[in-house]
């Protein structure tokens, strides 16, 4: 016989497919299996945690400067991706969430890279602590991603490194009292003191008139919109009655 198989193929033509079809939408995997990754941008703070944990580098991050802030890109290649969940783990604002869907065939590797983009606004500020209502808890130090917070309830001492902050706030929001927030720094400028004797040099060596002296009425005066802070006027005080220092 020329076509062995002829006879089977005929048959098979009126029987139902052995096979079920893929993929599925409504069938997915077990409880807590480990799937493809779902990525809340909303919820994200851009901490940086997920990208310090996962052991692949399959996370990646980019960033665009826009008004008001900055645009938070982040990708998960789940062709890289090892499905430890250590993402998941530790994003404290559950952003991150892996999913029972285990449909990961694809002729484009494209499809298996979940993107999503935050919006950071653009916080002004630095990280400051109301010590007189804190209660050292170390709450704030324990979720710090860049471990830039240091709290010693033994001393009852806070401190931050603000060149490690990366403001993402996450110590704000486990704070149980409240007490941390961003605050703009006190302006700078020229600070005036009581041993002034009224010689009138730092008048005559601001370049740019912004003193006023009255020796006879004892009064000091400095026009802030006008002064250039040079610190002419501190260098050259016989008295030393003049110094740089936070207007607050």
């Amino acid at each position: 016989m020329m076509f062995p198989y002829l006879t089977t193929a005929l048959i098979n033509l009126f029987k139902k497919p052995s096979a079920e079809p893929f993929p599925n939408p409504e069938d997915m995997g077990k409880p807590r299996y480990r799937g493809r990754i779902s990525f809340d941008a909303d919820k994200c703070v851009d901490c940086g945690m997920c990208i310090k944990v996962c052991a692949p580098l399959a996370i990646t991050r980019e960033e665009e400067e826009v008004e008001g802030g900055t645009n938070i890109k982040r990708s998960f290649d789940m062709t890289s991706c090892t499905f430890c969940a250590y993402c998941q783990d530790f994003c404290g604002t559950k952003a991150i969430q892996l999913t029972p869907d285990y449909h990961m065939v694809a002729e484009d590797p494209e499809d298996l890279i979940t993107v999503g983009t935050t919006f950071k606004k653009k916080v002004l500020g630095k990280l400051a602590c109301d010590i007189d209502n804190c209660i050292y808890c170390g709450l704030c130090m324990r979720s710090c991603p860049e471990q830039a917070i240091t709290v010693d309830r033994t001393t009852k001492t806070w401190t931050v490194d603000h060149d490690k902050c990366v403001k993402c706030g996450m110590c704000i929001t486990k704070c149980p009292k409240k007490v941390l927030s961003f605050k703009e720094a006190a302006p700078e400028g020229v600070i005036f003191s009581d041993s002034c004797v009224y010689c009138t040099l730092c008048e005559k060596k601001c370049p740019v008139g912004a003193i006023k002296v009255n020796r006879e009425a004892k009064t000091w005066e400095i026009d802030r919109e006008t002064c250039i802070k040079c610190g002419q006027c501190v260098t050259n005080c016989p008295k030393k009655a003049l110094s740089m220092g936070s207007l607050e």
